[in-house]
């Protein structure tokens, strides 16, 4: 009777063992499935449903609802939710005080909810008893201790959640939590972006086009004046050189906007776009432009970032050229050493002062400043046999940046 009794309790613990091993091993696949689901995706809406989708999918709840908290945290804006059309619940915002949210958002642990028997403090919506829901839980998402929102899942059956089911649940908030996290950092790093990138554009274009369009206002002004005065040859010859600043002021927009389609996301985007440019700077101003490309390794492969501040760099170069160097021949390198990326503008044109520059010219000083922004060096060489601009960009911030 004792060996039956012994051979019972060793079947029932394996048995266990069993159990427990496979417990296991589900969570952790489900931690992972909710994991891939965090995938940088451009579009964050994109990523907060396909987060959305496999808790449900992980959870087998009837429902998932996926709420971020506003930066004045008192209000939690539904921004995905998993459900059929039938159950859908239609609320986008809730209070941060509506019934125990203030005790998650306190205490970081999950809300347990039994729609049959609520807790005194719970707010529990109509619809939910029309669709036959019989329980929920409101897990917190959590970054360290700062809470970014919660995941509310629910059940059409009454869901009892132990310890153990509880620290599940805390882990994929967790999980999640950070994903969050690293999307909103993003986000928000190239909201910075666009705008630097902004302030810097609006500045070339005051530099570059302001006083072509200041000429265009003096050029109509002294036709008005000959106009006066009945000297119609004047007027003739003050049309004509309207006529040809006009046509420059076109040229030059065309030239800054093709500059900014330059950086193309696939591989050999820059130097494919160099080309492009500087073929039609040539063809559109007259003035030849040799361009050389020295690399061991074809494609080059830089980042899009770098891509973009070397394309304003050059399209500045060639603008400071045209308006001021009287050039009649460019020459444009791309090279990459053992250590440097370096690009070199060279013309033969008229020198200058770059340290007699006046302060409210502000071309130089971007061009400065979008070399510091990929860690390069910008030098300007200029005296009587024409301007050298020369950009030297680390090949490890190359690779840094890349992607």
């Amino acid at each position: 009777m004792d060996d039956i009794r012994n051979a019972a309790e060793l079947l029932s613990q394996n048995t266990r063992e069993e159990a427990d091993s496979l417990h296991w091993r589900y969570r952790c696949e489900g931690l992972t499935r909710i994991c891939e689901a965090t995938a940088w995706s451009a579009e964050p809406g994109l990523a907060y449903q396909r987060m959305i989708d496999a808790v449900a999918d992980v959870l087998h709840c009837a429902q998932a609802h996926l709420h971020l908290i506003t930066v004045g945290g008192d209000r939690f804006v539904k921004l995905a939710y998993h459900a059929s059309e039938q159950q859908a619940f239609h609320e986008s915002v809730l209070l941060a005080t509506t019934g125990r949210t203030q005790w998650m958002m306190r205490t970081h642990n999950p809300i347990v909810m039994d729609y049959e028997h609520p807790n005194c403090e719970d707010e529990i919506p109509p619809e939910a008893f029309e669709s036959g829901l019989k329980s929920a839980v409101s897990i917190p998402f959590l970054a360290g201790d700062e809470l970014l929102g919660m995941c509310s899942i629910v059940y059409e059956t009454s869901v009892e959640w132990s310890e153990d089911g509880l620290a599940y649940l805390l882990q994929i908030g967790r999980v999640l939590g950070v994903a969050i996290q690293r999307m909103q950092i993003t986000k928000k790093a190239g909201e910075l972006q666009v705008l630097d990138e902004r302030k810097r554009l609006s500045s070339e274009i005051h530099d570059n086009i302001s006083q072509l369009v200041g000429s265009l206002s003096l050029s109509v002004a002294a036709i008005l004046a000959s106009y006066e005065v009945g000297d119609e040859d004047a007027v003739r010859a003050d049309l004509e050189r309207l006529e040809a600043l006009s046509s420059k002021v076109m040229h030059m927009l065309r030239d800054e906007m093709l500059s900014l389609r330059i950086p193309l996301e696939h591989t050999d985007g820059f130097i494919t776009g160099v080309e492009d440019y500087l073929a039609h700077f040539e063809a559109n101003w007259g003035i030849p432009v040799d361009f050389h490309m020295k690399a061991s390794n074809k494609p080059l492969i830089i980042s899009l970032q770098t891509s973009l501040q070397l394309t304003r760099i050059l399209n500045e170069c060639l603008s400071n050229t045209l308006r001021h160097a009287e050039a009649t021949r460019i020459v444009v390198t791309v090279e990459k050493s053992t250590r440097f990326l370096t690009m070199t503008v060279e013309d033969n044109g008229r020198g200058f002062d770059p340290s007699a520059v006046p302060s409210e010219r502000l071309g130089l000083k971007i061009m400065h400043e979008r070399a510091a922004v990929v860690d390069g060096k910008l030098t300007i060489i200029s005296g009587l046999n024409g301007t050298t601009v020369c950009i030297d960009i680390p090949l490890d911030r190359l690779d840094g940046m890349r992607g």
